[in-house]
């Protein structure tokens, strides 16, 4: 996946709330490219609004319009990374991805994966739908994440006809945060045709929503989870249909809503 107009407005937002984990380490599972809908050179302006160091500021400038000019063959990579340091400041980046630049690390997410290390925010940039152990990838991605680290996950939703193995489900991050103690920090469809963005207020938001016909006919899920505080082993889902753990709307919604 790449960062496109809503994954970056949804980024800055988090920013601006004090929410992102600044100065960490950052690990991407698949390496994120510049999806194209957003001209590079508008980000001078947020460097320059969110970005108080006026030796950083001017050096995040330079290097953006340094690989705007040049055109490197890693062009679409690089301008993630300047996007990462403006939000993230991170101390470190690494990478799994079999088609990433150098920095990628070509190991198979269908099976364990053991980095020595834990991240204070991982980010799937819609890579788990492309591996057949999906299970494998959310365990590598919970098992690579300091405990109260930041988790984000973008989707395919609606439409995306053949474009991985899997299309995700609302229900799979809801049941995936309650039996793992994640804190939901948000979750929202974001339409890629218009560029814009639902903020989902919980499950029965999102019933209103499909009752409505309000659901965009192509688009993906945005989800940000917080990992328990408390290190904990990872823990598989029973989706909550069958747990009977939903509330009756959740129940009538589950058996009409098709």
């Amino acid at each position: 996946m790449a960062v496109s107009v809503p994954h970056y407005l949804v980024i800055r937002d988090l920013y601006r709330y004090g929410m992102l984990p600044q100065g960490g380490t950052l690990l991407e599972i698949g390496e994120a490219n510049w999806y194209g809908d957003i001209m590079p050179l508008s980000m001078v302006a947020d460097i320059e609004r969110f970005v108080t160091d006026p030796v950083r500021r001017d050096a995040l400038v330079a290097r953006l319009k340094e690989i705007v000019a040049t055109q490197p063959e890693t062009l679409r990579f690089d301008l993630v990374k300047v996007y990462y340091e403006l939000y993230f400041s991170p101390s470190e980046i690494q990478a799994i991805d079999f088609d990433g630049t150098p920095l990628a690390q070509p190991l198979d997410l269908n099976y364990p994966i053991d980095l020595g290390k834990q991240f204070d925010t991982v980010i799937n940039h819609g890579t788990a739908e492309h591996v057949f152990n999906i299970a494998q990838v959310f365990r590598t991605i919970h098992e690579h994440t300091v405990p109260g680290g930041l988790m984000f996950h973008e989707s395919p939703f609606t439409g995306w006809i053949d474009h991985g193995f899997y299309g995700m489900q609302p229900t799979l991050f809801f049941d995936l945060a309650q039996i793992n103690g994640y804190a939901m920090q948000g979750l929202l469809i974001a339409n890629l045709v218009d560029q814009s963005a639902i903020q989902v207020r919980g499950r029965e938001h999102l019933y209103e929503l499909i009752r409505e016909r309000k659901l965009p006919e192509n688009s993906v899920l945005l989800t940000i989870l917080r990992k328990n505080p408390e290190e904990s082993p990872f823990k598989v889902p029973f989706q909550g249909y069958y747990r009977e753990s939903l509330p009756e709307a959740g129940m009538e919604a589950w058996r009409n809503l098709r």
